[in-house]
């Protein structure tokens, strides 16, 4: 039986559920929608500009002449850092890349210098007289010694060790900088790139070559300003627009498909299950993406001031904007979850209806919670109230509301694309006041009819999905009838759909409201900023502290960034970078929640001596984490490649045949993670493939059979660009991969037709296998270091990641329990109110319930980025070679998804929370048994020991108690609420429906005695959808159990099992027998 209960609960988990085909995206499925948008063709433009003026610039002998030998490597910057983001964005990560460059000038500078000071100048005079020895009459002696320098003829030991010591000191800090602060990505490449090209070559030399680094920064400089000269001159485009469109299409857009989804699903029949399942999946989709538009909208909005810039709203009007995102984002979930809710009910039942279990085998006792839900589903569907015929009537009541909403929506769109618009023209036209004052109309309008609907709905529409129960209750008293006798059940009331459909009246009601509050501040803004002005920069005070934040910008800005900017697997210490210096309130007036983590082993230095030891002591372990261990491995592959490069018998063939490109490629290849890296080794040649067959044919068809055509080798590259910039964020490798080794075939032929050269590596094909061999021998390097010492596991980092978000998880249900608990306290004093949030920037003074409110959500929210954050890893992690088996992806994926939707609960109890008064805070304490302290230590105990035991990889401990049963348990032994009486179920029998009739999951609803005024009740709705919420959490614990004890094993001992089910029978004859 125990298999029965399993595969009842297999069904409930989506994470293995598929979008239909119809939805899912092709790999070139974003050519089609990029050609439609005018942005995208004019960043294109914008892109082929700079590139073609890089290519000019390579293809005209004199610029060529002072840039040298790599004067290709502009163009490959413009392939890796197109000019195709905002201006103030682009000078950030250039300012990046080139402080990058003159990191690792300088420290290769500073190797040289050593360098040089340690060389033997008896071995450099006996070198300098076999060089002397060496001419040949009739050719000029400076290029003799020029090819005696790369024939390795002045090396010295001592001056490559010194070089060698600098370059793994200089690598190994660059490699710890890319995987501790992704965003600088670009100065850790760049500054590798120049430092490798000051240590190869640097110990040739026999004297000091100090600006040999010029060979790449001069063609970058080129580039760079050729790059801000077309961000300034051809279709310019600001952050403030960028983010106003980011807003429009990442934001606006996915929160009007989550309102079109409901309107589909309520038009459909929840029996409809493949309906419905599509649906939710859909609106997961369309919520996921709203997710993950705020993170990056919320970053932007930190340098939104570092720019001069023409528009009706300014850095502080965008901000404004930005404060209401999150609240947003927490109401559209909560609408989310009515869907998901209706379609985890059909499941299951479905499940039930085909399963049929009875009892569970592995534990011992009867799943009293499978029984329960069971009988209910089947009494609601006899009387007629169960979501067959209740979401009609939500349907048709909330459709004015629905219909506001989304016209407010496409009123908002609306709005911010006039803003968009007419920047320029507008500055120097004059100011339209009746167009102006339209535009004010519509948008009062809009207002208008929201909160005109959403009254209507609190006073009239909302209680029309009461009147199918209204039966139930005598009219005149308002009281539930009684049984005429006991066999009757034709008046029994059962709760649970119609609280599931008092969530969704909730989610509409909170989210109506908080988009009249937006509606009101864009109708503010609009009288504000009528017409176009320029708006100065106010930001360059705290540029510094931007520029070190942690927060992820934009993925165009660090292209290639890997790792993280936290540890993923633990929350400890860490506290989500603030958009801005502005925060919502000056003085806390609550304590800061969480606790200090101590070590038994040791207890806090006294001394300057011990302090000094515990700092040791984390440096030493710094070392053994996955950051210091890549720098390692950076450092270690740097030195593996550039030991020929220092030995007389290799060096000239290095040179020959370019091998730095192969210690660039050994480096650029390595990832913190063993899936990450396999995984981009697969990308990457694949992008190798492409763009040197991409690369070939636009040499020989710009160039035919002469030493090249300028026009036509600019011509046939620069299109390229339209994938390079318009691709998703997955695909970004690929395409800058292709894009670099086209660069490099078209640039290093060129450069080999056209400037005299000691070594020529040929042109078309020629280079091209030599490109591929660097490659391959780059990336076979960097593999061979990642098995050493043992290879940090992308599986590992998902399994302690999840680890990690189900403890959290439970501190963040602990810290929504503690503000409820603050709340109950109030109402013990007396104060019976509501509280009135006031929100951001309004002058007013913040309450403590506020306070804990938005603490809540920016708890939240940094689950919820984590989460999202993994799920790269959770594709790479099957690229891991199986050395210890299959990997269980399917698992892993199912529990990533039932933490989404504990997250998605506890954003729904929070949301509930909010419009609670303190009286119904302490009904929701005292009167349901959610809220027990007991079942409270079962649910913070149960999600303790599954992130330990999946942190640590151990069994879970025998017997690990059901909270579903829990729940139900601690329900019938509540004295509190008088519910204390013989169980429903001793044995296999159907439980007895008056028992449970008014009951949640099992769960008192939280009242003595449900009369008609109470379902009537402007609260009730969100008391029902805390309930509900809190029910969700422990269902779904239970589900997390499952899964993580499916992973993990289970403890269990001889005799536990026959030992659990007698007592269970024991306690429930004693609870039966116990008069009441």
């Amino acid at each position: 039986m125990a298999g029965k209960v399993s595969s009842v609960e297999e069904p409930v988990t989506t994470a293995t559920k598929k979008v239909p085909a119809h939805e899912t995206p092709g790999f070139f499925s974003w050519i089609l929608p990029a050609l439609k948008k005018p942005r995208v063709i004019k960043t294109w433009i914008r892109c082929c500009v700079a590139l073609a003026a890089s290519l000019i610039l390579m293809v005209s002998n004199r610029t060529l002449d002072s840039m040298g030998q790599a004067g290709f490597f502009g163009t490959i910057v413009a392939v890796m850092l197109p000019p195709s983001i905002a201006l103030s964005l682009f000078l950030l990560a250039a300012i990046t890349l080139v402080l990058g460059m003159c990191m690792g000038w300088a420290w290769g500078v500073a190797a040289m210098a050593a360098g040089l000071s340690v060389r033997s100048e008896a071995l450099l005079a006996q070198q300098q007289q076999r060089a002397q020895a060496s001419l040949v009459d009739g050719i000029p002696q400076a290029l003799q010694f020029q090819e005696f320098i790369f024939h390795g003829y002045f090396l010295d030991p001592r001056s490559s060790a010194v070089y060698g010591v600098f370059l793994f000191i200089g690598t190994f800090a660059f490699g710890v900088l890319r995987a501790y602060i992704p965003k600088f990505a670009l100065v850790s490449i760049f500054g590798s790139i120049v430092l490798d090209v000051m240590c190869s070559y640097g110990p040739l030399f026999p004297m000091s070559y100090y600006t040999l680094a010029k060979i790449f920064i001069i063609p970058t400089s080129y580039y760079v300003a050729i790059a801000i000269a077309s961000l300034v001159l051809v279709f310019p485009v600001s952050l403030n627009h960028v983010w106003i469109t980011s807003f429009q299409n990442d934001f606006l857009q996915p929160l009007s498909k989550i309102l079109d989804y409901q309107t589909k699903a309520l038009e459909s029949r929840p029996s409809d299950h493949a309906t419905w399942t599509q649906l939710t999946s859909l609106s997961q989709a369309a919520r996921q993406k709203l997710l993950a538009s705020t993170h990056g909208l919320l970053g932007q909005i930190g340098v939104v001031d570092l720019e001069f810039s023409v528009g009706r709203l300014g850095p502080g009007d965008l901000k404004r904007v930005s404060q209401e995102l999150k609240s947003i984002v927490f109401r559209a979930s909560a609408l989310y979850s009515f869907l998901e809710f209706v379609n985890r009910s059909n499941t299951t039942h479905t499940a039930q209806d085909e399963a049929e279990p009875i009892a569970d085998d592995k534990t011992g006792y009867w799943d009293r919670y499978t029984i329960l839900q069971k009988e209910l589903w089947q009494h609601e569907i006899k009387h007629g109230h169960g979501f067959d015929s209740l979401v009609p009537i939500l349907a048709e009541s909330s459709s004015e509301l629905r219909a506001a909403c989304r016209a407010a929506i496409a009123g908002l769109t609306e709005w911010f694309q006039d803003c968009n618009s007419g920047r320029w023209t507008g500055l120097f036209s004059k100011y339209n006041k009746v167009k102006g004052d339209q535009r004010h109309a519509v948008l009062v309008q809009q207002l208008a009819a929201v909160q005109r609907e959403l009254e209507h709905y609190r006073e009239v529409q909302r209680i029309r999905v009461i009147e199918p129960f209204e039966k139930f209750f005598d009219p005149v008293t308002g009281k539930r009838l009684k049984k005429n006798n006991p066999s009757d059940t034709t008046e029994m009331f059962t709760a649970r759909s119609l609280y599931i459909c008092l969530v969704f009246s909730f989610s509409l009601d909170a989210f109506a409201q908080r988009l009249a509050q937006v509606m009101s501040l864009i109708i503010d803004l609009d009288g504000k900023r009528p017409k176009p002005r320029i708006w100065a920069p106010s930001g360059f005070g705290k540029l510094g502290r931007k520029i070190m934040s942690r927060r992820e910008i934009d993925h165009q800005v660090v292209p290639l960034a890997i790792g993280t900017s936290h540890d993923p697997t633990s929350f400890e210490n860490h506290r989500e970078d603030s958009n801005d210096e502005d925060e919502y309130e000056k003085v806390q007036v609550i304590p800061d929640d969480g606790c200090t983590r101590k070590n038994p082993d040791a207890l806090p230095p006294t001394s300057a001596f011990g302090r000094f030891f515990l700092i040791l002591g984390k440096i030493l372990k710094f070392f053994k984490s996955p950051q210091g261990i890549f720098g390692l491995r950076h450092a270690v592959v740097s030195i593996a490649l550039w030991v020929p490069f220092v030995c007389s018998t290799t060096v000239w063939f290095y040179y020959g045949n370019r091998g730095v490109w192969g210690l660039i490629m050994a480096q650029a290849g390595l990832a913190v993670y063993a899936g990450d890296q396999v995984a981009g080794y697969v990308i990457r040649v694949t992008g190798t493939i492409a763009g040197l067959l991409i690369g070939m044919a636009a040499w020989y068809i710009g160039a035919g059979h002469g030493p090249g055509n300028p026009y036509g080798i600019t011509v046939c590259t620069a299109p390229f660009f339209l994938a390079r910039i318009a691709a998703p964020p997955q695909q970004l490798a690929l395409w800058i991969m292709t894009g670099v080794t086209l660069v490099f075939v078209v640039g290093f032929s060129w450069i080999d037709e056209h400037l005299p050269v000691l070594s020529n590596a040929g042109v078309g094909v020629s280079i091209g296998w030599k490109r591929a061999l660097l490659v391959i021998i780059g990336f076979t390097a960097g593999f061979i270091v990642m098995l050493f010492p043992r290879p940090t596991s992308s599986r590992t980092l998902v399994r302690r990641t999840l680890a990690a978000t189900a403890g959290e998880l439970g501190v963040v249900l602990a810290v929504e329990v503690e503000a409820l608990l603050a709340e109950e306290a109030r109402a013990r004093e007396g104060h019976y109110e509501k509280v009135t949030f006031v929100g951001a920037h309004s002058g007013q003074k913040v309450s403590p319930k506020e306070q804990r409110v938005r603490r809540i959500g920016q708890r939240a929210l940094d689950v919820a980025t984590r989460l999202q954050e993994l799920a790269p890893s959770l594709k790479t992690g099957k690229f891991e070679p199986h050395l210890s088996g299959i990997w269980p992806h399917a698992k892993y994926a199912a529990l990533l998804d039932t933490q989404m939707k504990i997250l998605s609960a506890l954003m729904l109890f929070i949301g509930a929370f909010t419009h609670l008064d303190t009286r119904w805070c302490s009904i929701l304490v005292h009167q349901t048994p959610f809220l027990n302290p007991n079942l409270l230590s079962d649910i913070f105990s149960n999600l303790s020991i599954l992130s330990y035991a999946l942190m640590g990889a151990r069994p879970l401990p025998p017997g690990l108690p059901r909270l579903r049963d829990r729940i139900v348990y601690h329900e019938r032994m509540n004295p509190v609420s008088g519910s204390c009486r013989r169980p429903s179920y001793a044995g296999p029998n159907k439980p007895d429906l008056d028992d449970v009739a008014d009951k949640i999951d099992g769960s008192s609803l939280g009242f003595l005695e449900m009369s008609l005024d109470v379902l009537k009740d402007g609260e009730l709705p969100a008391h029902a959808t805390a309930l509900v919420a809190l029910s969700s959490i422990i269902t779904l614990v239970d589900e997390m159990t499952a899964i993580i004890r499916d992973l993990c094993g289970e403890m269990t001992f001889q005799g536990f099992v026959q030992f659990q089910r007698d007592f269970l029978g024991k306690e429930e004859k004693a609870i039966g027998d116990t008069p009441i």
